[in-house]
Protein backbone atom coordinates (compact mmCIF):
# COMPACT_ATOMS: atom_id res chain seq x y z
CA UNK A 1 0.00 0.00 0.00
CA UNK A 2 2.78 2.52 1.08
CA UNK A 3 4.61 1.84 -2.09
CA UNK A 4 1.40 2.22 -4.55
CA UNK A 5 0.85 5.38 -2.61
CA UNK A 6 4.42 6.45 -2.93
CA UNK A 7 4.39 5.96 -6.89
CA UNK A 8 0.95 7.71 -7.11
CA UNK A 9 2.55 10.64 -5.46
CA UNK A 10 5.39 10.79 -7.56
CA UNK A 11 2.88 10.77 -10.56
CA UNK A 12 0.26 13.67 -9.54
CA UNK A 13 4.12 15.58 -8.90
CA UNK A 14 5.52 15.24 -12.10
CA UNK A 15 8.40 13.36 -10.77
CA UNK A 16 7.79 9.57 -12.80
CA UNK A 17 10.65 8.98 -14.72
CA UNK A 18 9.87 7.73 -18.22
CA UNK A 19 10.32 3.75 -17.32
CA UNK A 20 8.81 3.83 -14.40
CA UNK A 21 5.69 5.54 -16.46
CA UNK A 22 5.89 2.60 -19.75
CA UNK A 23 5.79 -0.13 -16.52
CA UNK A 24 2.67 1.37 -15.15
CA UNK A 25 0.83 1.70 -18.48
CA UNK A 26 1.86 -1.71 -19.30
CA UNK A 27 0.58 -2.45 -15.65
CA UNK A 28 -2.71 -0.79 -15.97
CA UNK A 29 -3.49 -2.54 -19.94
CA UNK A 30 -3.18 -5.63 -18.18
CA UNK A 31 -5.38 -5.16 -15.48
CA UNK A 32 -7.96 -3.26 -17.98
CA UNK A 33 -7.75 -6.74 -20.09
CA UNK A 34 -8.48 -8.54 -17.01
CA UNK A 35 -11.61 -6.74 -15.75
CA UNK A 36 -12.72 -6.81 -19.32
CA UNK A 37 -12.21 -10.97 -19.22
CA UNK A 38 -13.93 -11.25 -16.63
CA UNK A 39 -17.19 -9.55 -16.88
CA UNK A 40 -17.79 -10.72 -20.17
CA UNK A 41 -17.39 -14.20 -18.58
CA UNK A 42 -20.42 -13.34 -16.28
CA UNK A 43 -22.05 -11.66 -18.90
CA UNK A 44 -22.45 -14.98 -21.08
CA UNK A 45 -24.34 -16.33 -18.61
CA UNK A 46 -27.64 -16.29 -19.37
CA UNK A 47 -29.57 -15.85 -16.45
CA UNK A 48 -28.37 -12.47 -15.54
CA UNK A 49 -29.63 -11.05 -19.34
CA UNK A 50 -33.07 -9.98 -17.31
CA UNK A 51 -33.43 -9.80 -13.76
CA UNK A 52 -35.17 -7.85 -11.15
CA UNK A 53 -34.15 -8.81 -7.91
CA UNK A 54 -30.62 -8.53 -8.60
CA UNK A 55 -27.73 -8.91 -6.43
CA UNK A 56 -24.24 -6.43 -6.27
CA UNK A 57 -21.90 -8.60 -8.45
CA UNK A 58 -24.97 -8.34 -11.10
CA UNK A 59 -25.29 -5.13 -10.73
CA UNK A 60 -21.89 -4.61 -11.31
CA UNK A 61 -21.96 -6.59 -14.59
CA UNK A 62 -24.51 -4.55 -16.13
CA UNK A 63 -22.57 -1.05 -15.23
CA UNK A 64 -19.72 -2.74 -17.42
CA UNK A 65 -21.57 -4.28 -20.06
CA UNK A 66 -24.18 -1.38 -20.77
CA UNK A 67 -21.23 1.31 -19.78
CA UNK A 68 -19.05 -0.18 -22.71
CA UNK A 69 -21.71 0.32 -25.22
CA UNK A 70 -22.76 4.13 -23.74
CA UNK A 71 -19.07 5.01 -23.89
CA UNK A 72 -18.76 3.31 -27.34
CA UNK A 73 -21.52 5.50 -28.93
CA UNK A 74 -18.60 8.81 -27.95
CA UNK A 75 -16.05 6.81 -29.54
CA UNK A 76 -14.70 6.63 -26.12
CA UNK A 77 -13.71 3.36 -24.45
CA UNK A 78 -15.12 2.26 -20.65
CA UNK A 79 -11.92 1.66 -18.32
CA UNK A 80 -11.68 0.79 -15.01
CA UNK A 81 -8.70 1.06 -13.44
CA UNK A 82 -7.44 2.17 -10.33
CA UNK A 83 -8.57 5.65 -10.22
CA UNK A 84 -12.51 4.39 -10.76
CA UNK A 85 -12.96 1.31 -9.47
CA UNK A 86 -13.58 1.47 -5.65
CA UNK A 87 -16.33 4.14 -7.07
CA UNK A 88 -17.97 1.94 -9.40
CA UNK A 89 -17.57 -1.10 -6.54
CA UNK A 90 -19.78 1.47 -4.24
CA UNK A 91 -22.21 2.98 -6.28
CA UNK A 92 -23.10 -0.88 -7.53
CA UNK A 93 -23.63 -1.15 -3.62
CA UNK A 94 -25.52 1.70 -2.94
CA UNK A 95 -28.06 0.83 -5.98
CA UNK A 96 -28.89 -2.51 -4.54
CA UNK A 97 -28.78 -1.94 -0.92
CA UNK A 98 -25.74 -3.90 -0.51
CA UNK A 99 -24.68 -3.21 3.60
CA UNK A 100 -21.44 -3.38 2.79
CA UNK A 101 -22.04 0.60 1.40
CA UNK A 102 -22.67 1.73 5.14
CA UNK A 103 -19.78 -0.24 6.68
CA UNK A 104 -16.88 0.81 4.05
CA UNK A 105 -18.27 4.51 3.36
CA UNK A 106 -19.57 5.02 7.07
CA UNK A 107 -22.55 6.06 5.32
CA UNK A 108 -26.26 5.36 5.23
CA UNK A 109 -27.66 3.90 2.28
CA UNK A 110 -31.36 5.93 2.99
CA UNK A 111 -29.67 8.94 1.97
CA UNK A 112 -28.74 10.50 -1.09
CA UNK A 113 -25.09 10.82 -3.21
CA UNK A 114 -23.00 13.70 -3.67
CA UNK A 115 -20.59 12.87 -6.37
CA UNK A 116 -17.83 15.35 -6.39
CA UNK A 117 -14.22 15.95 -8.01
CA UNK A 118 -12.44 17.34 -10.94
CA UNK A 119 -14.15 17.29 -14.38
CA UNK A 120 -13.85 14.65 -16.85
CA UNK A 121 -13.89 11.93 -14.53
CA UNK A 122 -17.23 10.42 -14.83
CA UNK A 123 -19.12 11.61 -12.64
CA UNK A 124 -22.43 12.19 -15.12
CA UNK A 125 -21.68 9.39 -17.10
CA UNK A 126 -22.29 6.90 -14.13
CA UNK A 127 -25.70 8.20 -13.80
CA UNK A 128 -26.89 7.85 -17.97
CA UNK A 129 -25.05 4.25 -17.61
CA UNK A 130 -27.61 4.05 -14.28
CA UNK A 131 -30.62 5.16 -16.21
CA UNK A 132 -29.92 3.36 -19.73
CA UNK A 133 -29.77 -0.01 -17.52
CA UNK A 134 -33.32 0.73 -15.37
CA UNK A 135 -34.93 1.11 -19.19
CA UNK A 136 -32.69 -1.69 -20.77
CA UNK A 137 -33.09 -4.44 -18.20
CA UNK A 138 -36.85 -3.01 -16.55
CA UNK A 139 -35.20 -2.16 -13.35
CA UNK A 140 -37.27 0.42 -12.92
CA UNK A 141 -37.00 0.60 -8.30
CA UNK A 142 -33.80 2.66 -9.64
CA UNK A 143 -35.07 4.66 -11.73
CA UNK A 144 -34.43 8.86 -11.30
CA UNK A 145 -34.75 11.79 -12.82
CA UNK A 146 -32.11 13.37 -14.54
CA UNK A 147 -31.43 17.23 -15.36
CA UNK A 148 -28.51 20.01 -15.66
CA UNK A 149 -28.55 22.81 -12.87
CA UNK A 150 -28.41 24.84 -15.72
CA UNK A 151 -31.46 23.47 -17.64
CA UNK A 152 -33.40 23.93 -14.17
CA UNK A 153 -32.42 27.84 -14.26
CA UNK A 154 -33.58 27.94 -18.07
CA UNK A 155 -36.54 25.91 -17.06
CA UNK A 156 -36.83 28.61 -13.96
CA UNK A 157 -36.76 31.49 -16.12
CA UNK A 158 -39.69 30.66 -18.91
CA UNK A 159 -41.78 29.03 -16.48
CA UNK A 160 -41.51 30.56 -12.97
CA UNK A 161 -42.69 28.76 -9.63
CA UNK A 162 -43.99 25.54 -11.54
CA UNK A 163 -40.89 24.48 -12.25
CA UNK A 164 -39.82 24.37 -8.20
CA UNK A 165 -42.81 22.19 -7.57
CA UNK A 166 -41.78 19.55 -10.68
CA UNK A 167 -37.91 19.20 -9.00
CA UNK A 168 -39.22 19.09 -5.60
CA UNK A 169 -40.71 16.11 -6.41
CA UNK A 170 -38.83 12.16 -6.87
CA UNK A 171 -35.71 11.05 -6.89
CA UNK A 172 -33.60 13.25 -9.04
CA UNK A 173 -29.63 13.94 -9.99
CA UNK A 174 -28.79 17.54 -10.02
CA UNK A 175 -25.95 17.29 -12.30
CA UNK A 176 -23.03 20.67 -11.99
CA UNK A 177 -24.30 21.75 -8.53
CA UNK A 178 -22.70 24.86 -7.96
CA UNK A 179 -22.18 25.99 -11.32
CA UNK A 180 -25.77 27.45 -11.63
CA UNK A 181 -26.19 31.04 -12.45
CA UNK A 182 -28.86 33.66 -9.87
CA UNK A 183 -32.56 34.29 -11.21
CA UNK A 184 -34.71 36.85 -10.82
CA UNK A 185 -38.18 36.50 -8.72
CA UNK A 186 -39.94 39.95 -8.58
CA UNK A 187 -36.49 41.94 -8.80
CA UNK A 188 -34.71 39.84 -6.37
CA UNK A 189 -31.57 37.84 -7.56
CA UNK A 190 -31.70 34.27 -5.80
CA UNK A 191 -29.82 31.26 -5.90
CA UNK A 192 -32.71 28.81 -6.71
CA UNK A 193 -31.41 25.89 -5.58
CA UNK A 194 -30.33 27.17 -2.29
CA UNK A 195 -34.37 27.11 -2.26
CA UNK A 196 -34.80 23.96 -3.94
CA UNK A 197 -31.92 21.80 -1.36
CA UNK A 198 -34.06 23.25 1.40
CA UNK A 199 -37.65 21.82 0.20
CA UNK A 200 -35.79 18.29 -0.68
CA UNK A 201 -34.17 18.69 2.52
CA UNK A 202 -37.59 18.31 4.26
CA UNK A 203 -39.02 16.00 2.03
CA UNK A 204 -36.04 13.63 2.58
CA UNK A 205 -37.09 14.13 6.50
CA UNK A 206 -40.78 13.79 5.48
CA UNK A 207 -40.97 10.64 3.10
CA UNK A 208 -37.50 9.71 2.51
CA UNK A 209 -36.78 11.67 -0.98
CA UNK A 210 -33.48 11.27 -2.37
CA UNK A 211 -31.52 13.70 -4.30
CA UNK A 212 -28.75 12.71 -6.19
CA UNK A 213 -25.99 15.10 -6.86
CA UNK A 214 -23.06 15.65 -8.78
CA UNK A 215 -20.68 18.64 -8.88
CA UNK A 216 -16.94 19.73 -9.04
CA UNK A 217 -16.85 21.66 -5.87
CA UNK A 218 -15.47 20.38 -2.60
CA UNK A 219 -17.92 20.10 0.21
CA UNK A 220 -16.31 23.05 2.15
CA UNK A 221 -17.66 25.54 -0.85
CA UNK A 222 -20.91 24.79 -0.61
CA UNK A 223 -21.18 26.63 2.54
CA UNK A 224 -20.18 29.96 0.52
CA UNK A 225 -22.92 28.89 -2.36
CA UNK A 226 -25.96 28.37 0.15
CA UNK A 227 -25.31 29.22 3.16
CA UNK A 228 -24.81 27.76 6.50
CA UNK A 229 -28.11 26.27 7.15
CA UNK A 230 -27.97 24.33 3.22
CA UNK A 231 -24.52 23.16 3.92
CA UNK A 232 -24.96 22.05 7.46
CA UNK A 233 -28.10 19.77 6.21
CA UNK A 234 -26.35 18.61 3.24
CA UNK A 235 -24.50 16.23 5.76
CA UNK A 236 -27.69 14.44 6.81
CA UNK A 237 -28.92 14.42 3.24
CA UNK A 238 -25.62 12.77 1.22
CA UNK A 239 -23.29 10.16 1.11
CA UNK A 240 -20.57 11.54 -0.29
CA UNK A 241 -18.39 10.19 -2.48
CA UNK A 242 -15.17 11.69 -4.26
CA UNK A 243 -14.40 10.53 -7.69
CA UNK A 244 -10.97 11.81 -8.67
CA UNK A 245 -8.26 11.36 -11.47
CA UNK A 246 -7.61 13.08 -14.62
CA UNK A 247 -10.29 13.59 -17.15
CA UNK A 248 -11.00 10.77 -19.27
CA UNK A 249 -12.75 12.70 -22.28
CA UNK A 250 -9.21 12.73 -23.80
Amino acid sequence: MKNSLGKRTKRNLGLETDSEKKIRIEENKKANQKTTEYFDAIWSKPEIKRVHNISTNQFKTLLWKVGKDYFKTLNRSFVVDNENKNFLDLIAKYFTGDRAFETETKGELRKGLMIYGPCGTGKSSVFDIIRKICLEYNLMQFWFSNVSVHDVITEFNKHGETVVDKYSRGTVHFDDLGTEKMVQLWGVKENLFTRLLQIRYNNFKERGTKTFVTTNHSIQDFKKIYGIQVYDRIFEMFNFIELGGKSRRF
